[in-house]
C-alpha cells in the first residue's frame, strides 16, 4: 500500500489525494504537522530535504512534487484510460499546459490566496497581488477560448489539468479578477467531480 506525506491544507497534496481517489488506488495518509513545523525537523527533511508535502511513499521509495507522483503512478499501473497521452505531440502539448497552470495560475493564485488567508490586512503586498490577479485574469481569457468550445482542458474530458486545477479553483472567487462564464461553468463542472468532491468537501 502507498503512504502520502501530506497536510490537510496543503493543496498540492490535495492534488495527489484527488488522483489517487480517482483510479481507485488504496493508500495511508501520513500526516505532517506543517503547523508545529513538522515538516522543518531533521526527520521529515529526511524524506524530503526541501520540507514540503506531498510525497509518495512506495515501499522504500520516495518521490515529491505532486504532478511527478501522479505521472509516476500513471506508468506504473498503465491503466487503460492513460491520464498522459500516447502520441509525442500531444503529450508535449499536454506538458505546455501543465507548466502553464503552475505558473501562470496556481504561482500567482497563491500570492493572492496565502496573503488573504494568513497574512494581516496591513502587512498585504497590494502591488504584487494586484499584478498576480492580472495573470490570473490573462490566464483565465486564454482558457475560455478553449472553454467555449469543450467541456474541459483537455481531449474534452476531465483528466489531469482538472486534477491539477482543482484544489486551487476552488478559491476561484478570492482571485479579484474577471472570471468568464465559460471557465466558471467549467469550475463548477470540476468541483462537483466524485473524486474531486470527495477531497475537497471531505
Amino acid at each position: 500500500m502507498y503512504g502520502l506525506y501530506s497536510h490537510p491544507n496543503s493543496t498540492y497534496s490535495k492534488r495527489v489525494h484527488i488522483y489517487l481517489k480517482y483510479r481507485n488506488l488504496e493508500y495511508e495518509t501520513i500526516h505532517v504537522a506543517l503547523d508545529k513545523l513538522e515538516n522543518r525537523k531533521k526527520p521529515f527533511l529526511a524524506i524530503n530535504p526541501y520540507g514540503k508535502v506531498p510525497v509518495l511513499k512506495d515501499g522504500d521509495f520516495l518521490l515529491a512534487e505532486s504532478s511527478v507522483i501522479i505521472r509516476y503512478l500513471e506508468e506504473k499501473h498503465m491503466f487503460s484510460n492513460p491520464l498522459f497521452p500516447t502520441d509525442l505531440k500531444q503529450r508535449a502539448i499536454l506538458g505546455q499546459m501543465l507548466n502553464r497552470c503552475e505558473s501562470e495560475f496556481c504561482f500567482p493564485g497563491s500570492v493572492i490566496y496565502f496573503s488573504k488567508k494568513f497574512v494581516p490586512e496591513e502587512k498585504w503586498e497590494p502591488k504584487r497581488m494586484k499584478d498576480s490577479a492580472k495573470r490570473i485574469g490573462r490566464h483565465f481569457e486564454i482558457l475560455d477560448g478553449i472553454l467555449n468550445v469543450n467541456q474541459y482542458l483537455f481531449s474534452n474530458q476531465f483528466g489531469l489539468l482538472e486534477i491539477l486545477y482543482a484544489p486551487f479553483i476552488e478559491h476561484f472567487a478570492m482571485m479579484d479578477t474577471k472570471v468568464p462564464q465559460a471557465v466558471e461553468d467549467w469550475i463548477h463542472r470540476v468541483l462537483e467531480e466524485p473524486s474531486v468532491k470527495f477531497v475537497l468537501k471531505g
